[in-house]
């Protein structure tokens, strides 16, 4: 099995960026272009829906809530709408220099190299709009 690790460092305090992920509206201002017109489903619960969907580009991720510890970590069954394979995403919060959060994610369970090398710009570019969004200069993006 092939995994991802990706990171950022976000100018928010990490109850904030706890937030960015498990509040369904925050997350649905960011985590995808402005022009997919996001929605989001969050439970957060054991086995709770974490989901993101997209209707103008066809496009879901049909999320589960398999653990979370608020506001520090959070692990998600991660399923594209449509497919039968399910991946594994942990998110992990830490506290940074300057009241900052270092956001890492990781993500396993790739059947192939080339699936995990199709994450790592969505991930990279996800986590870039979350810097972003929190006033974060180019770069910051780890």
């Amino acid at each position: 099995m092939h995994e991802l690790t990706e990171e950022a460092l976000v100018a928010a305090s990490v109850d904030v960026a706890w937030r960015e992920f498990t509040v369904a509206g925050r997350l649905s201002e960011w985590f995808w272009p402005p022009r997919f017109e996001t929605t989001a489903v969050v439970e957060l619960r054991e086995l709770g829906r974490w989901e993101v969907r997209s209707v103008p580009v066809d496009m879901a991720v049909e999320g589960t809530v398999l653990t979370f510890e608020a506001p520090r970590a959070l692990r998600l069954g991660w399923r594209w709408a449509g497919e039968e394979h399910t991946t594994d995403v942990e998110i992990e919060l830490q506290s940074a220099a300057d009241a900052a959060t270092r956001v890492i994610v990781r993500h396993s369970g790739f059947a192939t190299a080339e699936e995990r090398d199709n994450h790592v710009d969505g991930w990279s570019s996800c986590l870039q709009r979350l810097v972003d969004r929190h006033g974060g200069a180019p770069g910051e993006h780890l």
